[in-house]
């Protein structure tokens, strides 16, 4: 309504300029061309003239920003140590504000309008340049805020994932501290910003460089398998560690890779608990192998993201590694990959060894257990999967085949199994197994398969990370059964979206469940020219809801696989069995992936796990912010 009425009032006037009136602003104009010193000014013709008038004012704040950058460059670049990235940020601003509403002391003159001899108006507008010097002013104190604001954003950003990667290394993620460190190197490039009293570009850098150079990867065995008469390939496992300052070893986890395959470059699967694989085209002698750190947009916050991808960042030697395949490891055929123990050690650098003992079962019924895992080691090899359909219950069996035939699953390795009650069932740990997908996804995981009263397999579940499974069983004050309880509970979870099972998950909501999920959008360009920034969305769904999103992903979706870490448990304080569980998830699928936090509240009074509370989010919140657990009672 407003601009209607502004048209109606400046058409209005200017039809009824006289032919004297255009004669003194010609005059006026031509005045104001004579005295480039004292004034700046444009002009521009169009059919109507609140056109011709917005033209000129355009065309007047594009002069003037030229000049800006002019006088501006060797300011800008003595301000900052990454000089092409701010004198952009600013040449924006100075764009964005040299508007029609910002050069409020411009002025109009009509030197033209439509007679016998023309068919347009034309609009000539100038400006003092003293006018343009207090903008200018402004604008350098607006700039002189923003970077102050920037400068503490980048300084809580740098230290926040300093801390985050800290953690990362206490549990032997090296992959996460990896990714975390660098963001906060790439992120301090350029900047004053410092880590206690260290500038905290140099430090990271050689933090970042430590902790590369303190990986070490061994190959452990080298197999050859026969793709067809023609070809074959060799297998290679190897083994992971990272050494800490106190010169201790540690399994590593979590940490993505790239190796040459003897032909070209080849992503390898993610490292899980200290185990690696390669596929080689053929038989070598060395492998260069190199440890991933900067990730590409896909697992990078977006605001990270867009300053990471500008920044002159160096590349880190120490990240290459060159990978003996030794003449014993090529002689190895059978190697052990798996170490886990019957009391299920936790040790890192800052913890003491802990145990939770469990139940064995007798000797007899272990070696009836291990030649039924025997069977279905070698069928898994030799895909012969209906040779061992008698060993399974048929919702076993039936994961048992959604397991090996949608992940295309190989065995890593020849497994040590492990044996332990579990109320009435027993729980064999573990077979370590990779699967593949395509676009060249892959997985390890390790699987624990679990038999029933009549010695058949009922169940199937991917294990807990190393890490995540010691959280859980180092809480001594909690009795032992919920301990198992919830660690089986989060593995039947994650396996859950693998294979798909709705129905067990539409079992473990409570019906009036509390569930928001959290959707990551892209960013992209609209076809109309409107951008939309990476963002995520929350939204809270019934239970009914969020079943019937699971099913449809389900069906559409090659593969999910969920992976829990750096766990959080508390337990509410009136002793009942209720439990907030926080945990860092990472969710991949055929074509969507995020990671971030996930928030349980479980109910472990009855006789199967409750859910009564599921939020995600992509921050990390302490636990305790979260929810207070006595606040259901």
């Amino acid at each position: 309504m407003k601009r209607t009425l502004l048209t109606f009032i400046l058409t209005s006037f200017f039809l009824a300029l006289s032919a004297q009136d255009i004669d003194r602003d010609r005059r006026i104009m031509e005045r104001v061309m004579a005295d480039t010193d004292k004034y700046s000014c444009a002009s521009a013709s169009h059919d109507t003239l609140e056109v011709a008038v917005k033209n000129a004012v355009a065309m007047l704040a594009s002069q003037i920003v030229t000049d800006v950058k002019v006088q501006a460059k060797s300011e800008i670049h003595s301000v900052t140590g990454n000089g092409d990235i701010e004198e952009r940020l600013f040449y924006d601003q100075v764009a964005e504000t040299f508007t029609n509403v910002r050069l409020k002391d411009y002025h109009t003159l009509v030197v033209a309008k439509p007679d016998r001899k023309n068919t347009k108006y034309t609009a000539f507008v100038y400006i003092e340049k003293e006018s343009i010097a207090q903008i200018y002013a402004e604008i350098e104190e607006e700039e002189r805020e923003a970077r102050q604001a920037r400068e503490i954003k980048t300084s809580k950003d740098v230290n926040f994932y300093y801390n985050e990667g800290c953690k990362a290394v206490k549990d032997v993620r090296i992959g996460d501290a990896l990714k975390y460190w660098y963001w906060a190197y790439a992120l301090s490039i350029g900047t004053n910003v410092s880590i206690g009293t260290e500038p905290a570009t140099r430090f990271l850098e050689a933090k970042i460089d430590q902790l590369l150079s303190n990986i070490q990867v061994t190959a452990i065995s080298c197999e050859k398998v026969k793709i067809n008469d023609l070809q074959e390939k060799y297998n290679v496992i190897l083994n992971i560690q990272y050494k800490d300052d106190a010169s201790m070893l540690h399994k590593v986890t979590n940490l993505d890779f790239e190796y040459n395959d003897g032909y070209t470059q080849q992503k390898g699967a993610r490292v899980r608990d200290g185990v690696g694989t390669l596929e080689l085209q053929y038989e070598l002698d060395e492998v260069r192998f190199y440890c991933v750190y900067n990730y590409d947009e896909n697992e990078t916050p977006a605001d990270v993201y867009a300053i990471v991808r500008k920044k002159e960042a160096k590349k880190f030697s120490s990240a290459t590694k060159m990978i003996k395949i030794s003449n014993e490891a090529k002689k190895v055929k059978e190697v052990v990959v798996n170490s886990s123990e019957v009391e299920l050690p936790v040790t890192n650098s800052t913890q003491e060894k802990e145990t939770t003992t469990v139940a064995i079962p007798s000797q007899s019924k272990q070696d009836l257990l291990l030649g039924k895992m025997e069977s279905i080691e070698n069928a898994i090899r030799t895909k012969n999967y209906t040779s061992v359909k008698s060993l399974f219950t048929d919702e076993g069996y039936d994961s048992f085949l959604k397991l090996v035939r949608r992940g295309n699953a190989t065995i890593v390795g020849k497994p040590q199994y492990k044996f332990m009650d579990y109320g009435r069932l027993t729980l064999c740990r573990c077979i370590t197994m990779q699967f593949r997908f395509r676009n060249n996804k892959q997985f390890i995981e390790n699987v624990t398969f679990r038999f029933n009263a009549d010695n058949l397999i009922e169940s199937l579940a991917f294990t807990l990370s190393d890490v995540a499974e010691s959280d859980i069983l180092q809480k001594g004050e909690w009795n032992r059964d919920s301990r198992l309880t919830l660690m089986t509970f989060l593995e039947d979870y994650q396996t859950a979206y693998a294979l798909g099972r709705d129905k067990y998950l539409e079992s473990i909501f409570s019906d009036n469940a509390l569930i928001i999920v959290g959707n990551k959008l892209e960013s992209r360009v609209l076809a109309d020219g409107v951008r939309l920034v990476e963002h995520v969305r929350y939204d809270t769904l019934s239970k009914k809801q969020y079943i019937n999103r699971l099913r449809a992903h389900f069906a559409t979706k090659e593969y999910i696989n969920l992976n829990f870490t750096e766990t959080d448990f508390q337990r509410a304080s009136n002793n009942k069995e209720m439990y907030g569980i926080r945990v860092r998830q990472e969710y991949f699928s055929s074509n969507y992936g995020d990671v971030g936090y996930l928030f349980l509240l479980v109910d472990l009074r009855n006789e199967l796990p409750i859910i009564h509370v599921r939020a995600w989010q992509n921050d990390k919140l302490p636990l305790e912010s979260l929810i207070q657990l006595n606040d259901f009672y």
